[in-house]
Parts: structure tokens; sequence; C-alpha cells
């Protein structure tokens, strides 16, 4: 990417001023919406007595026997299941847990979860160790001179938005009106690019609606 830059003239701009728009474009990208290329799942086993998830607890790889280390990116949650005990926990604001559930610091089998700030805590606090598997997005890591193309959560067919939203910030810089242009082949791109992620199927059952009652028929 840093070298798609040069190919459109900004050969001037060193390579930390390069990732350094790039960066900025990337980041104004993957946080826009969930983006499926996000989507993680983890399997986390939490101490006996604790709340807080993020780094007090140990991921697990798929066989749940071999721990790799507390989590790291956990960015937004999409769903979390308690697989010890079997349930499904329910979302809830932390301040309608301090002024609705927490009058002192409980223990027991943990029902609800909710974020301080960007802390994962869980209510109450677990009694014994448990299991948990949480489907998440990612939190986005910079972009480095050195960074991997696999490294990127954007699809790499997908990379070159990135260069757009990059230069529309270099030109930008340079007060030129290219910005404008590279503004409307980004937007353009970035459509592109939502079509082809958020659809990955097209095959539907097709049903068959039996209408038995006039008052469900349209005229």
């Amino acid at each position: 990417m840093i070298n798609e830059m040069d190919l459109y003239g900004f050969e001037d701009f060193d390579d930390e001023q390069k990732v350094l728009l790039l960066n900025e474009a990337y980041l104004d990208i993957v946080t826009r919406e969930p983006w499926p290329f996000m989507e993680r799942v983890i399997v986390i086993n939490v101490p006996a007595s604790a709340s807080k998830i993020t780094n007090n607890s140990v991921v697990l790889d798929p066989d749940k026997t071999s721990p790799t280390g507390p989590i790291t990116d956990l960015g937004a949650v999409l769903s979390m299941i308690d697989t010890t005990n079997s349930i499904v926990m329910l979302p809830e604001r932390a301040d309608t847990i301090e002024k609705n559930y927490r009058v002192v610091d409980d223990a027991g089998v943990p029902e609800k979860y909710y974020f301080i700030g960007d802390d994962l805590y869980l209510y109450p606090a677990a009694s014994g160790g448990t299991v948990y598997r949480i489907y998440y997005l990612k939190t986005p890591e910079d972009l480095q001179v050195d960074t991997a193309e696999s490294a990127i959560l954007i699809p790499k067919r997908h990379h070159s938005i990135i260069v757009y939203g990059a230069l529309i910030k270099a030109f930008l810089v340079n007060d030129d009106p290219q910005a404008a242009v590279f503004q409307n082949a980004f937007e353009s791109r970035y459509q592109q690019m939502r079509n082809d992620v958020w659809m990955n199927q097209y095959d539907r059952t097709e049903r068959v609606h039996i209408i038995t009652d006039s008052y469900d028929w349209s005229y």
C-alpha cells in the first residue's frame, strides 16, 4: 500500500507519514460497521470469585485444554454463553447493575455481563471456575511499516479502499482538489466492499405459504 501511494505521486512523503495516513483510513473503515471479517470466537476459563474478565481469564484452544493467555483483543461482544452451566448471558449497563442489582459483592452463578470502559465484567462474580464461549468483534491494531498483509482485518481483495482513504487525506494535506476525486472513488469502493462482505451466501430455501383465510389476502 505504501508503494501504491508512491504511484500517485507521494514519493516525497516518508514511510512513517504514509503509514499514519493509511492508519487513519484503515481505522475509519473498520470502526464504521460490525464487519464479518472482525468476528472472532474464543473459549475462556474464568477463575472462581472473578468478576472482571478482561486480562483476568485464560483463553483456551478449541479442545479446552491448552491455555494461551488472557484476552487481549476483545472489542464489542456479540454473544456470550456459559458452557459450564448452559446459560445464555444477558448484556446489561454497568449503571443498571450498580443501581438495581448490586448490594454487596455478590458471588454465585453469573447471568449478566457488562462493560466499564473497555473492560468486561460478570455479575455476580463466579463462585467457581466457569468456561465461557464469547462471539465478539476484534479490536483492530494499528498498522506498522512492517505489518504483514495477513494481519490486516480487511480482506486482501479490498485493501485498495485503505489506499483510497489515505490518498484523500494526502491530497487534503497538499490542498489538492483531487481529494474530491478520490473521495468519490473511496465511497464507490466502500459500497462495493459492503456488497461483497455482507453477502456470503445466496442459497435461499424456497417456501410455499398456504393462505386459508381471506383476511390474509392482499388486494
